[in-house]
């Protein structure tokens, strides 16, 4: 078995999708090219990405599984067989999986409404629903809008400019 990622070309990427830590799973072989230059190298490609047990082959013909969610490459790998994989991943996919990672804000301690923000007052975790940590230095010296529990993911919603007061 061989499992093969393909990049194409012609999509743009995402910041942190050529981090060899992007994925979390190692590829035999990662190619930059047209999904279809890569499906053109098998006699026979299954769509696989719903697929629950593993196909049986007889004879000689080239055969590929093609998916393009990461859950489900991870199912096909583990029920292998002798067959290649093929992961093209959607842009849904590589979306989730740069969310997954990115670095967010949120409320390091419980703040009021009214409170100004200052850097103590924000933490980060990795994957949250908040804004990206890269606006911290935004964030600070805003007003929240709304009473925030610690550990809040904090977004522009609930934070006014700078000045503005709650209402």
């Amino acid at each position: 078995m061989t499992v093969i990622l393909v990049r194409d070309p012609a999509q743009a990427r995402l910041p942190q999708e050529d981090d060899d830590a992007f994925w979390p799973l190692d590829f035999d072989r990662a190619v930059d090219s047209p999904l279809e230059d890569v499906l053109a190298e098998f006699d026979v490609v299954i769509p696989a990405d719903d697929l629950r047990v593993a196909p049986r082959l007889s004879g000689k013909a080239r055969v590929a599984l093609h998916c393009v969610r990461l859950e489900a490459l991870e199912h096909l790998i583990s029920i292998a067989g002798d067959f290649d994989i093929i992961f093209s991943p959607s842009l849904l996919t590589r979306l989730d999986r740069h969310r997954s990672l990115r670095p967010t804000l949120l409320a390091a301690r419980a703040m009021d409404a009214g409170h100004r923000i200052v850097a103590a007052d924000l933490g980060s975790e990795t994957g949250g629903a908040g804004m990206s940590a890269e606006l911290k230095d935004t964030v600070i010296g805003r007003v929240l809008l709304y009473d925030l529990p610690s550990g809040s993911a904090i977004d522009f919603g609930m934070i006014g400019e700078r000045g503005e007061e709650p209402a």
